[in-house]
């Protein structure tokens, strides 16, 4: 019934977008892994910088689940009457 709403493909679209932030923290893992494999005396400052990378990734993606929170509680207002 609603799947072929306006609705559902507006709120929809940016759940199935979400998905793009794990691949990029494991492309992250990759890469940090590789470049203290190629320069190990740098093993600290990678560390560091693969820690604020991670960091901000994770907030992102937290601040990003409760905007769309908000919207669906808002969205469900607006569809559908409390009984």
């Amino acid at each position: 019934m609603l799947s072929n709403s306006v609705y559902d493909n507006r709120y929809k679209r940016p759940v199935i977008s979400g998905r793009w932030t794990p691949l990029l923290i494991g492309i992250n893992f990759i890469l940090f892994a590789l470049l203290i494999f190629i320069f190990p005396e740098f093993l600290a400052y990678l560390v560091g910088a693969f820690f604020l990378i991670s960091g901000i990734g994770m907030v992102s993606v937290a601040l990003y689940t409760k905007w769309l929170r908000h919207k669906y509680q808002k969205w469900q207002g607006h569809r559908w009457t409390k009984i």
